[in-house]
């Protein structure tokens, strides 16, 4: 352990870019007693929910908006004193100054992702700055022998293999027509589909109303990751829901469009991404729009999905599946 025990984390990002840092939390685990997180409140919440960390500061906050005026709330010195090094997911150089200014202390800068035209996976990214930083070593780098969570053991066999077809931007979503031809296919082979939405997917609820159909509609993290961990399996879009199911050992297939796998595949021990083999990069981050045909999407069937799920997802009653951790196919 480091002398100075206490880490500070400053994040801004969403719950996928925020799930895909836990792996490096982790890491630093190994090097200080205490890990804090300044980030938003529900993504906290999740964080200490999950014992990844130790206490959590509102991003909202209004003592935390004042570190981007020239008066900084006294709340918000006194909080950044505490901590011999802060981590700042951040492109702003004045940001890390003011920070600075405050601690006297030096603060690891990181970009929220690496630049668009590198194909490099954002957890890899994360850990070599932490290293370049002196936060980690050399052989923190290895994503793969992160300890991850893995699903315990179950009495009986979980049937219940929840959907989620909403993601964050229209872009990345798969045809809803699409997700409910999988729904009838795994009830057809036994299963328990139901249906994950979260607070920006109300639009797609009419969709789904229908009798005997499941439908969760969730905004709180802390809960979604309670009916994750209920489940015996998942299916759903690029999306913060996928990245949280994929940590915490869900057997998952995430299906991906316009955006690159190689660069944001959900990291867990029993996931598989889906995205046809296609010449034509990615262009989620390139581009304002998607194209006129965006085979990305619609060249993927249902009856990928299904085969790709069936890849990570244990039939056998009381099994789970131990592969080895895979964040890219």
């Amino acid at each position: 352990m480091i002398e100075n025990k206490k880490l500070l984390i400053i994040d801004q990002g969403a719950l996928g870019d925020f799930v895909l840092k836990f792996p490096a939390i982790i890491r630093l685990h190994n090097y200080y007693d205490s890990i804090d997180v300044l980030c938003q409140s529900g993504l906290g919440r999740l964080a200490v929910s999950l014992g990844l960390i130790e206490n959590r500061y509102p991003s909202e906050a209004a003592y935390v908006a004042s570190l981007f005026t020239d008066k900084v709330d006294p709340k918000i010195r006194t909080l950044l004193k505490q901590y011999i090094k802060i981590i700042l997911f951040s492109l702003s150089p004045e940001l890390e100054q003011t920070i600075d200014q405050i601690t006297s202390k030096t603060s690891c800068r990181i970009a929220p992702k690496p630049p668009p035209h590198v194909r490099k996976h954002l957890t890899e990214f994360v850990l070599e700055n932490l290293i370049d930083c002196g936060l980690l070593k050399k052989k923190d780098s290895n994503v793969e022998d992160i300890p991850l969570p893995m699903r315990k053991s179950r009495p009986k066999f979980v049937d219940k293999v929840l959907l989620h077809p909403g993601a964050g931007s229209t872009r990345k979503r798969w045809p809803m027509s699409d997700f409910l031809e999988v729904e009838a296919i795994l009830k057809a082979h036994g299963l328990k589909p139901e249906f994950i939405l979260g607070p920006a997917e109300e639009n797609l609820l009419d969709a789904l109303t229908r009798a005997n159909r499941c439908v969760h509609t969730l905004t709180d993290m802390v809960e979604l990751a309670r009916l994750l961990n209920s489940a015996g399996g998942y299916i759903g879009n690029d999306s913060g829901a996928s990245h949280l199911a994929a940590f915490l050992g869900l057997p998952a297939a995430v299906i991906f469009g316009p955006t690159d796998p190689k660069r944001w595949s959900p990291v867990g021990r029993a996931v598989t991404t889906v995205r046809p083999g296609l010449e034509c990069r990615p262009c989620f981050e390139t581009e304002p729009v998607n194209c006129e045909d965006p085979i990305c999407l619609e060249k993927t069937t249902p009856q990928d999905v299904i085969k790709a799920f069936y890849r990570v997802y244990s039939r056998r009653k009381g099994d789970e599946v131990d592969s080895p951790l895979r964040y890219r196919n």
